[in-house]
């Protein structure tokens, strides 16, 4: 063989390669919830992950790697920083962030898809927000903001990357009856054959499922690549490396939540679906850490905003606790059925005149700590609402029926989440102590309920106080299911929630564990 032939043989090897092997770095987050500055265990801040964005995209690129920045949803409400510019902010804080693609959470739509439509248009947003599987888009004006799938063509590889959102039925009231989400196992099947049938090099799965359906949707499909997920707040400190339907094991990955995480994936793609992970970690973000100048900014306007929004001042003395306002302190939940769910159960009970009132613990924001109760504190251990202006939640009162107070305890007890839930009025009766005491779902069996001092009844209706929203998203997701469980439901006249508790801890205060 002739030097020149060798010589350009070389060469055309050495360009195929190039061409088809490509590191790519892949930061992300999840289940940001507008956590701006951090939580009050102490993880977390915008300025401070935007600093190590920046030091991650900069080491990348001096080694020629370019970055792609995900966010695997739930960016929006969770947090009071929500209020800052009524929602448009926790989209330009993606921005801030430099995110370039997320997926469609929960709590992004909590408003509607309407009032999404619109935060997306008056933030001016640069980041891609997508989901495969929400249908009515047109309906509520998002059909031209938030496309299936966002491509992006590298150095001849074509990467694509398909959103995925939650279709949990508990969770999609607010967009109805304009639009609700299907299933994503379908809808990712469909969009892994179209990357296919389009010939993509890369095909990423960008969901908010939770880490246990990101784990069946990798064994459902065989052609992603690697899927990044959010829903379940789960640090995933190594991949989860998951055999595809081809036999191919391809990573799973999930970065924890409340902007206390950051996953930086840096891996080697080959095309034709192969590629190899050089390196993942995930980096643990807190309030000590440096801060990007812009970002910090930023945030500071926010608190500022978000005070002229309540027009009140955060640091308002309410009053003293000696118990905590239980929440979630990191983004977990810690405690349940605390002496602060029965103070809540009980102000629900009495508020609505009711037999029982039910206190869901799992609504509960960030815990405040024992000690000086702030007006900034009542908003963050409990940031939600139905829409802008009012005063958090209402309370509801409904006709139940004895049987099926009965069979919802029932259900509740063999359930998981029944340590959620306390409800103040519900009694049993204790053999060795000779008398009523607050039912358990965890000891007491159901055969031996009271309410008012009587043994349940079964044909007979109870008056039960509630969050509204329990009985709102019931009548708009099943309307005939909801109207078959409760006989009747009304508002309760002044019962927002923030001044309930605020006139509750100001009567009450140095608020103490309530004796039964």
């Amino acid at each position: 063989m002739s030097l020149i032939k060798a010589t350009f043989l070389i060469f055309n090897l050495t360009f195929v390669t190039l061409t088809w092997s490509k590191r790519i770095q892949i930061l992300h987050t999840n289940d940001l919830h507008s956590y701006f500055a951090g939580t009050r265990g102490g993880i977390g801040g915008y300025a401070q992950l935007k600093s190590v964005v920046n030091e991650l995209k900069e080491k990348a690129n001096k080694e020629n790697i370019p970055t792609i920045f995900l966010d695997a949803g739930d960016f929006g409400e969770g947090s009071s920083f929500y209020f800052s510019n009524q929602g448009v902010d926790s989209l330009r804080a993606l921005d801030y962030l430099g995110v370039d693609v997320s997926v469609l959470g929960n709590h992004d739509y909590i408003l509607g898809g309407r009032e999404l439509s619109k935060q997306i248009q008056e933030a001016k947003l640069k980041t891609k927000i997508t989901s495969a599987n929400l249908v009515g888009k047109s309906k509520m004006g998002l059909l031209n903001l938030m496309p299936d799938y966002v491509d992006y063509d590298i150095e001849n590889l074509k990467i694509r990357i398909f959103g995925l959102s939650t279709n949990e039925i508990h969770f999609m009231y607010p967009m109805r009856p304009n639009g609700y989400i299907s299933d994503y196992y379908k809808a990712g099947i469909k969009q892994a054959k179209k990357a296919k049938k389009d010939k993509v090099d890369f095909t990423i799965a960008l969901t908010h499922i939770g880490v246990l359906s990101d784990i069946k949707l990798a064994e459902k499909t065989d052609s992603v690549q690697l899927i990044v997920g959010g829903h379940s707040h789960t640090v995933i400190t190594e991949p989860k490396m998951v055999k595809n339907l081809a036999g191919i094991k391809i990573p799973v990955v999930q970065a924890g939540s409340h902007s206390g995480f950051i996953g930086s994936l840096i891996i080697d793609i080959k095309g034709k679906g192969e590629f190899e992970i050089i390196d993942y970690k995930i980096h643990y973000i807190n309030r000590d850490m440096p801060q990007d100048e812009e970002v910090k900014k930023f945030v500071t306007n926010a608190f500022e905003t978000r005070e002229r929004y309540f027009g009140r001042s955060w640091s308002e003395v309410i009053g003293f606790s000696e118990i905590a306002l239980s929440g979630n302190t990191n983004g977990q939940t810690i405690q349940n059925r605390t002496c602060w769910s029965r103070h809540i159960a009980k102000l629900i009970k009495n508020t609505a005149n009711a037999d029982l009132g039910v206190q869901v613990d799992n609504f509960n924001g960030e815990q405040i700590e024992p000690g000086t109760i702030t007006f900034g504190d009542i908003i963050d251990n409990f940031p939600h609402f139905r829409k802008w202006g009012d005063n958090g939640w209402k309370l509801s009162r409904v006709m139940i029926s004895g049987f099926l107070v009965k069979k919802f305890v029932e259900i509740l007890g063999n359930s998981e989440i029944s340590n959620n839930f306390t409800i103040a009025g519900l009694q049993t009766m204790d053999k060795d102590l000779k008398k009523l005491v607050p039912y358990d779902f965890t000891k007491h069996p159901i055969n031996n309920l009271y309410i008012s001092g009587e043994k349940i009844q079964v044909l007979r209706n109870y008056s039960v106080g509630m969050p509204s929203e329990v009985p709102f998203a019931l009548k708009k997701m099943v309307d005939i299911f909801g109207y078959l469980i409760f006989n009747k439901v009304e508002t309760v006249p002044g019962s927002d929630y923030w001044r309930l508790v605020e006139n509750h801890i100001r009567e009450n205060s140095p608020l103490r564990c309530l004796n039964d």
